[in-house]
């Protein structure tokens, strides 16, 4: 990657279990420099992966929707 360029970031959103419930994890990677460039990882727990996993898109889109 030259000065000139821009990394390739994409935001992924997984889900983790945490003291038997599941909380999301926002994690945005440069691609092109195989680079994690941060995570987030929230502070409420959901009873299933699937919650987590929505909540955690949902967020994503509020954050993007900022930006």
């Amino acid at each position: 990657m030259t000065t000139d360029s821009k990394p390739r970031l994409s935001a992924l959103v997984q889900t983790a279990p945490q003291a038997g419930r599941y909380v999301w994890v926002i994690a945005l990677v440069d691609f092109e420099a195989r680079l994690l460039k941060r995570t987030i990882v929230s502070d409420d727990t959901f009873t299933t992966a699937d919650a987590a996993r929505v909540a955690g898109e949902a967020q994503l889109r509020a954050m993007a929707a900022d930006h």
